[in-house]
């Protein structure tokens, strides 16, 4: 049996894969603009309220399967 590794996911782009989409990343954990957005209050809760949104959806096509 082979094994699948897992597969980074984009802290910003929320549900999607990291790409690398920053120059010299080599994925979320040294990424530019990770720092840049967790770095910053505003966009850290835009954010956090991204994530909700995308939660609560996933919830409620689960609920509706």
């Amino acid at each position: 049996m082979t094994r699948r590794l897992p597969t980074p996911q984009c802290p910003i782009r929320v549900g999607e894969p990291c790409t690398l989409c920053f120059p010299g990343a080599t994925g979320p954990q040294d990424c530019g603009l990770v720092y840049l957005v967790e770095s910053d209050d505003e966009m850290r809760e835009l954010l956090a309220e991204k994530r909700r949104e995308v939660l609560t959806t996933r919830k409620a096509v689960r609920a509706a399967s």
